[in-house]
């Protein structure tokens, strides 16, 4: 399997990886018990050898499901209406050749970039800390 990463000029804005990934209600304002409870939910069913970390090849898996999730007209395309959540202007530095949808390439070259950030030590790999630090759900922000 080949992982695509873009440069790093190129990027989603980091609030959107785990919101996207655990296809959370879009921004939830502070971490609810049960957006916590969605977000250990989705890091176990995304950590597919349960090693409690997520490394690059299992967050690509998990990014195709959701790109196909998402695509709810089933064309191979993400459009703004499909990713209620997503801002217009996040969309659009996504979408490298500017036609208006997101390819399969261009989402998962994206959301590879929002792994490189999440990744604060760089040792490849999202530890549950790493990823409740920019979901929101349980550590602060930092």
């Amino acid at each position: 399997m080949r992982i695509v990463q873009a440069p790093a000029a190129r990027s989603f804005a980091m609030p959107l990886i785990f919101p996207v990934l655990f296809l959370l209600a879009a921004f939830v304002a502070g971490a609810s018990p049960a957006a916590a409870a969605d977000a250990e939910q989705a890091f176990t069913i995304t950590d597919r050898n349960s090693d409690g970390f997520i490394d690059r090849g299992e967050f690509y898996q998990r990014m195709v499901e959701v790109f196909f999730f998402a695509d709810r007209n089933r064309d191979g395309r993400l459009e703004p209406a499909e990713l209620p959540g997503v801002p217009p202007e996040i969309f659009k530095a996504a979408d490298r050749n500017h036609d208006g949808v997101l390819s399969l390439a261009e989402f998962t070259e994206a959301r590879a970039i929002d792994f490189n950030q999440a990744d604060r030590n760089g040792d490849g790999l999202l530890s549950r800390a790493e990823v409740e630090a920019v979901s929101g759900a349980g550590a602060s922000n930092q």
